[in-house]
């Protein structure tokens, strides 16, 4: 049994890539593929996207084992999960013909990292051919899955490009949209504060008259009660007098009276 494994980290975000791997067949670097198949797909409670596939290739078997499968294309089932929560996608795959003499099985995942894409793949394989050719054959398949993987970052970058170009008119579009909904909503924000402004001055300006016109009119009544108060005080004051000046005559004329009498007994 032969182990093998290896990673890489993409430039680009994790829809980007996720994009990408849905698209990666066929490609320009990988011909072996011959397509791909939809077998099952649905999406659970949490969301999670679950596909089976049916991934047809040419094994380019060497000659060497040619005797031994005969067949030479090569049939693999791949269950795969999209987790968009948490930007993962998980895939498993194994091969379903030439059981008998190998398996060979792959686990991918992709997962998000910032704005980059972290890959990592690994995989086993068995051959139980014969003592003589099985070491040969799993030396050979490493090779051969080594180049697979190099050839298969190749296509998802390149696709991860197209992606990116077909994405950038729609994404710019929306930049505009954005930009052009915010300057609406600047302009409704700072209209709304100018008729909120004006509606405050307005009101200031409202209650600063009715403050004025409140405390002119308590100054006429205050003035006005002041001229009644001072109108009744005099009045009262020349009644008064009036009083005072009457009294102080009836008693002059008395006593003029009393001395007017007095004098006249005296000489009598």
């Amino acid at each position: 049994m032969k182990f093998w494994q290896s990673s890489h980290v993409f430039q680009h975000p994790w829809s980007t890539v996720t994009q990408a791997f849905w698209r990666k067949y066929p490609n320009d670097y990988q011909s072996s593929v011959y397509g791909t198949d939809v077998i099952e797909r649905y999406v659970d409670a949490d969301g999670k996207l679950h596909s089976k596939r049916l991934i047809i290739s040419d094994w380019n078997i060497p000659s060497f084992m040619k005797f031994f499968f005969g067949e030479t294309r090569g049939y693999a089932v791949e269950y795969s999960i999209v987790d968009p929560v948490e930007q993962t996608l998980t895939l498993r795959s194994q091969n379903i013909n030439a059981v008998s003499m190998f398996s060979m099985r792959e686990e991918i995942c992709y997962k998000s990292v910032g704005e980059t894409t972290q890959l990592n793949h690994q995989a086993e394989f068995l051959f139980s051919v014969s003592r003589i050719v099985d070491e040969a054959a799993e030396n050979w398949l490493v090779g051969t899955i080594t180049e697979a993987a190099r050839k298969g970052l190749m296509a998802m970058e390149s696709i991860s490009v197209k992606v990116e170009d077909e994405m950038r008119p729609a994404l710019t579009a929306i930049d505009d949209i954005i930009s052009t909904e915010t300057i609406r909503s600047a302009r409704k924000s700072i209209d709304s504060s100018i008729t909120d402004a004006e509606k405050f001055i307005d009101s200031s300006i409202n209650d600063a008259e009715k403050f004025i016109d409140s405390s002119i009119n308590d100054a006429e009544k205050f003035i006005d009660s002041s001229i009644t108060d001072a109108e009744k005080f005099i009045d009262s004051s020349i009644t008064d007098a009036e009083k005072f000046i009457d009294s102080s005559i009836e008693y002059i004329d008395s006593s003029v009276d009393s001395l007017t009498q007095e004098s006249s007994v005296k000489f009598t």
